[in-house]
C-alpha cells in the first residue's frame, strides 16, 4: 500500500477490473438482452465484434500506461499533471499510451451506443423470439427441503467468515495498543 497509495496505479487497476471485465460483461449482456426485449435483431453484428475488441485493446493500452506510471514512476493521481512543476519527462510515453487507449475506448463507446440505438430504432423485426436458456436439472428430483431454508446458509456464511477473518481479528485484538495519550478538546 505504501508503494502505490495515491498513484496512477489505482485508476489503472480500477480500469482493468471494472472497466474491462465487468464492462465487457455488460456489453455482452446488452448485445443479447436488447434484441431479446425489443424483438428486433442486433443492428450490426460486425460492429459489435469490432466494438468489443477495440474496447479490449483500448483498455489494455490505458491500463498498462496507468499501471506503469503509478508503479514504476510513482506518478500521483488526482493532480493536474500538465501544470505540475514536478512532472517528469519520463512520464510522457506512458501518458501518450494511456491517452491513445482512452481515445480508442471513446471510439469503442460510440460504436456500442450506435449499435444499441440502431437496434432499438430499427424497423426490422425478429422472425422468431430469441430463445432464453433455462437451467434444467441433471436428475429430475426435488431439492432437499433443508436447502430452501435460510438458517443453514447463514450458518455456513458465519463459519466461513470466522475461518477467514477470525485469526486476524484475534491477533489484532490481542495485540492492540490501547495507550493513546489523552487530549483536551479546548
Amino acid at each position: 500500500n505504501l508503494v502505490i497509495h495515491n498513484t496512477m496505479w489505482i485508476p489503472g487497476h480500477f480500469h482493468l477490473t471494472v472497466g474491462s471485465g465487468v464492462t465487457l460483461t455488460f456489453f455482452g449482456i446488452a448485445y443479447w438482452l436488447v434484441p431479446s426485449l425489443s424483438g428486433k435483431p442486433l443492428w450490426n453484428r460486425k460492429v459489435a465484434l469490432v466494438q468489443t475488441w477495440t474496447w479490449f485493446f483500448g483498455m489494455l493500452l490505458m491500463g498498462n500506461g496507468l499501471h506503469i506510471l503509478g508503479l514504476n514512476f510513482g506518478m500521483p493521481r488526482r493532480t493536474m499533471i500538465g501544470a505540475a512543476s514536478y512532472a517528469a519527462d519520463a512520464w510522457t510515453p506512458m501518458l501518450i499510451e494511456a491517452a491513445i487507449g482512452g481515445i480508442i475506448l471513446g471510439i469503442s463507446g460510440l460504436l456500442f451506443y450506435s449499435n444499441m440505438v440502431g437496434t432499438v430504432f430499427s424497423k426490422k423485426r425478429l422472425e422468431a423470439p430469441i430463445e432464453m436458456p433455462v437451467a434444467e436439472p441433471y436428475e429430475s428430483e426435488p431439492a432437499p427441503a433443508w436447502l430452501d431454508n435460510w438458517k443453514p446458509w447463514l450458518a455456513v456464511t458465519v463459519v466461513l467468515i470466522l475461518v477467514a477473518y477470525g485469526p486476524i481479528l484475534v491477533d489484532m485484538i490481542a495485540n492492540a495498543n490501547m495507550t493513546s495519550p489523552g487530549f483536551k478538546v479546548w
